[in-house]
């Protein structure tokens, strides 16, 4: 686990490669009616969490096929 302390500064921050790996990703926003089709299946709590952080890496299009799957698997 990375551990930030008041004594690192802006640069050095910049440079740590947890840091660096996380804002190299491209996040996307899942649309509200993905939200909604993603609430009604039939999956834990702690099961939609993980896939909610998979699809907001996902295109929209990307995001559509991987729920449509979804639903066919948990139908």
């Amino acid at each position: 686990m990375l551990k930030i302390t008041s004594e690192i500064n802006e640069k050095e921050l910049e440079e740590i490669s947890e840091i660096k790996k996380y804002f190299s990703r491209i996040f996307t926003i899942i649309p509200k009616e993905l939200k909604e089709r993603f609430k009604i299946l039939n999956i834990s709590k702690e099961k939609r969490k993980i896939l909610k952080k998979e699809l907001a890496f996902l295109s929209k299009e990307n995001q559509l096929k991987y729920l449509d799957e979804l639903e066919r698997l948990y139908e």
